[in-house]
């Protein structure tokens, strides 16, 4: 997508450089890029405490998980795989 934009090229500059961008669109976009994964990790990072588990359950799960893996491995065997 093109777009125009008004950007401090100072700060444009500097970021080609640190970035090692071959170019100014690079640059920005690798800026955009970072600027979303960080604030994903930020609102993940602000989920930490507040949600609720039950350990049980995922211990019934992993008990569960092992059981067919086990069913799938018997099964595998018994086709001469």
């Amino acid at each position: 997508m093109r777009t125009t934009i008004t950007l401090d090229e100072n700060l444009v500059r500097e970021l080609v450089k640190v970035s090692h961008s071959k170019t100014k669109t690079a640059a920005v976009a690798l800026a955009v890029k970072e600027q979303i994964r960080r604030t994903k990790l930020k609102r993940l990072a602000d989920l930490l405490g507040t949600v609720e588990v039950d350990e049980e359950a995922i211990r019934e799960g992993n008990k569960a998980d092992m059981k067919r893996s086990q069913w799938l491995d018997e099964m595998g065997a018994g086709n001469g795989r």
